[in-house]
């Protein structure tokens, strides 16, 4: 697909980003290119676009920045076989080489060569973007766009949370940000009898209340 399209750049480093017209992604034979319907700003995002130690340390201008979002497939590589114009999708957003010995071992998560989208290569704060097909996720027809473009950090609450039993438990949730909030409702639902939530922040506490937490702990007030 030729052509340009808009998206949020990390034009120089320094503060701030600019929207520019960038060229629509050309994808490889083992890539698809999704027209982005949605996206989640994520903590990373904030960092790069603050500039501040990390990202100077870490992201390379200019580039598209952005890792959490929902979309359409509009075109595939030739080598791609589970994926097809039209499909829902989201996207893991760890791209890995498939060839080291820890991706040759069922062991992706420890490539030493993992490029994080919208941090080490162009993101999803576009019109389009472009993944290899093996980090496609397919969503149900009827998600509403702003859960699936959600399902990273979701999955890091999951992940978190059932790294242990909980059911029957009691659990703490310390910090009640985004993920926080979620691993809230995660313990919830697989069976923790009580949830405690532990933050400073009282509107993200009331948010944790909401999220079903039974028990609020305030550590700003002595």
């Amino acid at each position: 697909m030729c052509g340009t399209m808009k998206a949020i750049v990390k034009k120089k480093s320094a503060y701030g980003a600019a929207l520019m017209e960038m060229p629509i992604p050309e994808i490889k034979n083992h890539e698809v290119l999704i027209q982005v319907k949605a996206t989640s700003i994520c903590g990373t995002d904030v960092h790069i676009y603050n500039w501040d130690d990390w990202a100077k340390g870490r992201v390379k201008a200019p580039c598209i920045f952005g890792h959490e979002f929902t979309g359409e497939v509009v075109k595939v590589g030739k080598q791609v076989s589970r994926a097809k114009a039209g499909d829902f999708v989201s996207a893991e957003t760890h791209v890995v080489c498939n060839q080291c010995y820890m991706c040759l071992t069922g062991q992706q998560h420890l490539c030493s060569e993992t490029k994080i989208l919208g941090v080490d290569i162009d993101g999803c704060f576009a019109e389009y973007v472009k993944v290899p097909e093996q980090n496609v996720w397919h969503n149900p027809a009827q998600m509403p766009v702003e859960l699936a473009s959600i399902q990273e950090p979701l999955g890091n609450a999951v992940h978190t949370v059932l790294h242990t039993p909980v059911s029957g438990k009691s659990v703490a949730i310390f910090g009640c940000g985004p993920i926080g909030l979620m691993a809230i409702a995660v313990a919830k639902a697989s069976g923790a009898v009580q949830v405690f939530a532990v933050d400073k922040n009282e509107y993200r506490l009331d948010l944790a209340r909401k999220m079903g937490a039974d028990h609020i702990v305030d550590i700003g007030k002595r």
